[in-house]
């Protein structure tokens, strides 16, 4: 790996230091002093060596950097240094490692590149957190921890790039430790870690020696915001009845997953009676099993804004924009655990993208980088996205679309998503999900604190736990199901 030479820079202590070294020398030379002669030259001295030991401490020491290649936005990132200290004898100690976060702009004309952050990505761009290893902090004096008490540098908010540090206390010669610190990314996109930059100011702090790495470049996809979805969202999906449905698909009796035991209902099959626990209670007692559903969905998101950015609730309407393409997110990483779902995903913002993808880690991988990298806009051909996806689609599945706006508003603003809309309902089924509406509390919990339970539903727990002899036997139930869980 190449590194740029070691550069040194004096202290306001190591500037202080010389200028008492020179009058001393000058002094004591006119007045024929050679005590103070020698004095002021051993000052001197301590800077010679101040610049031979920090030389030899910055270009014996070797750090790479660690860091995930995903990440969703409001999650910390925690960006991971190995330091190790290849020096034979010398040990080095009051090391500084000093790094930098940006985001990258996907412009229309060149691709991803860096820049200046639009309106409503200038605040609270990314937040950082320095912290040592728990299993090294109590060490850290002694054998080569990392320092506990190291914080980000302060920066400016209204600037896109982040600078955060972390350090390391003591490392003795051939040892190697970690250090990190951890980031928080306020919004999805795709950012990148620069040149990292390693400081000592060992051993008398006279002088600062650094160097910095250079082409060493790492990206990150920071998803969008992950939102915590109500527990009946999947009955609010489109599905038919009496056909064959393209949006839920039971699976087989093999793959239903066991839940738990229960009392014996009239209308239950007797092949699922559990002898055991039916012998141990003296009631019948029945296996109980969660029905496992695959879904076959088209997932159209709409990231549209108002034409006019400059209005007063410019940070609302981009927010709505946000909350739609998180709310996708969301209903595609729940769909990813523990079924065969297939889901097509249509993200139609400044371009649309079609993305076809199942359960697998490589399939949700590539939607959220489509979700995470889309830019919202004013004019989103919906229409335009829905015939794309007729076309890849071996057959129309029900589709889903998430949007920032009303139905009634889309097809007023195009004329051919009213036609494609009604021509997708005549081969199948669709669901608009308003997220700037009150619908969108029917499929995620609000931004704010989760709503509290009502008074019913209050009263009917305290109905089902009056009674102490269904407690005993729920009690025993559930120590029979354990038994059955483990066995199974």
């Amino acid at each position: 790996m190449d590194r740029r030479n070691t550069r040194h820079r004096l202290t306001r202590l190591g500037i202080q230091v010389m200028l008492i070294g020179a009058f001393g020398v000058l002094g004591g030379s006119l007045n024929g002093l050679n005590l103070l002669v020698v004095v002021a030259a051993l000052v001197l001295a301590t800077l010679v060596a101040q610049w031979r030991v920090s030389r030899c401490i910055i270009s014996s020491m070797r750090i790479d950097r660690r860091m995930p290649g995903e990440a969703f936005a409001g999650k910390p990132i925690r960006i991971r240094y190995q330091v190790q200290n290849e020096h034979r004898l010398m040990p080095m100690w009051m090391v500084r490692i000093e790094d930098g976060i940006e985001r990258m702009e996907t412009a229309p004309d060149d691709g991803l590149r860096s820049g200046s952050f639009t309106g409503r990505f200038r605040r609270k761009i990314v937040t950082s957190t320095t912290r040592s290893s728990k299993s090294q902090t109590a060490n850290s004096a002694s054998d080569g921890g990392p320092s506990s008490k190291l914080a980000p540098k302060p920066v400016n908010r209204e600037s896109p790039f982040l600078s955060a540090s972390t350090g390391v206390g003591l490392l003795v010669a051939g040892q190697a430790t970690s250090t990190y610190f951890d980031v928080v990314a306020q919004h999805r996109g795709r950012y990148r870690l620069g040149r990292w930059r390693a400081s000592t100011l060992s051993p008398f702090a006279l002088s600062t020696a650094y160097r910095e790495s250079i082409w060493e470049e790492d990206t990150i996809d920071v998803y969008p915001r992950l939102l915590r979805l109500q527990r009946s969202w999947h009955r609010l999906l489109p599905s038919r009845v009496g056909n064959v449905s393209a949006t839920a698909q039971r699976q087989g009796p093999a793959d239903d997953v066991f839940f738990g035991l229960r009392e014996y209902r009239h209308g239950d099959s007797p092949r699922y009676i559990h002898w055991r626990t039916t012998a141990r209670l003296g009631e019948p007692a029945v296996r109980q099993f969660e029905q496992q559903r695959r879904y076959d969905l088209c997932l159209l998101v709409d990231a549209w804004v108002e034409s006019d950015v400059r209005s007063d609730n410019s940070e609302e309407l981009h927010a709505m924009a946000e909350r739609a393409i998180s709310l996708a997110a969301s209903v595609i990483v729940d769909l990813a655990h523990g079924n065969q779902s297939q889901v097509l995903l249509v993200v139609a913002g400044r371009d649309f993208k079609i993305v076809s993808g199942n359960a697998s880690p490589l399939g949700l991988r590539r939607m959220l980088q489509s979700l995470a990298r889309v830019e919202v806009g004013s004019s989103v051909a919906v229409s335009d996205a829905m015939l794309e996806a007729s076309g890849v689609a071996k057959r129309l599945p029900d589709m889903l679309v998430v949007s920032s706006r009303s139905q009634t508003r889309a097809i007023a603003s195009d004329a051919a998503t009213g036609l494609a809309i009604k021509r997708w309902k005549s081969r199948s089924q669709l669901q608009w999900v308003d997220v700037s509406s009150d619908d969108f509390r029917r499929w995620a919990v609000a931004d704010s604190a989760p709503e509290p339970m009502s008074n019913a539903t209050l009263n009917a727990i305290e109905s089902d736990v009056a009674s102490s002899s269904q407690k005993r036997k729920a009690r025993q139930i559930e120590i029979a199901s354990d038994e059955v869980g483990a066995s199974v």
